[in-house]
């Protein structure tokens, strides 16, 4: 995935990351109804592929990290890989198939 950007390991730490095969980053808003169907969809494909984390950042409370990270709405999911790089994002709320075929390149095969 030629055009990951790595995040540095600081700004992961500080929004709750923690090493993971995948994760799920989503970036949310207090009523934002959309955000609540992201957090569900992630938390049920989650919850499906245990090596996936979700977690789920308050855009607001974090305005330095969004900025930095190009943030523009909510909700925003980024996809990140087990070396802290960002391969995928996107807005709105995805289907969950595609969440989990975009997610299947980085799971490991059983």
């Amino acid at each position: 995935m030629p055009d990951a950007v790595r995040l540095e390991p600081a700004l992961l730490a500080r929004l709750g990351v923690a090493p993971a095969t995948v994760t799920l980053l989503q970036f949310s808003s207090a009523f934002c109804a959309p955000c609540r169907a992201v957090r569900r969809i992630s938390t049920e494909v989650a919850t499906l592929l245990p090596a996936v984390q979700h977690v789920e950042v308050d855009a607001e409370s974090h305005l330095a990290e969004v900025r930095e990270l190009g943030i523009r709405r909510t909700p925003t999911l980024l996809i990140i890989d087990t070396e802290g790089r960002e391969v995928r994002r996107a807005t709105g709320v995805p289907a969950k198939p595609h969440l989990i075929a975009a997610l299947a390149a980085l799971l490991p095969t059983p």
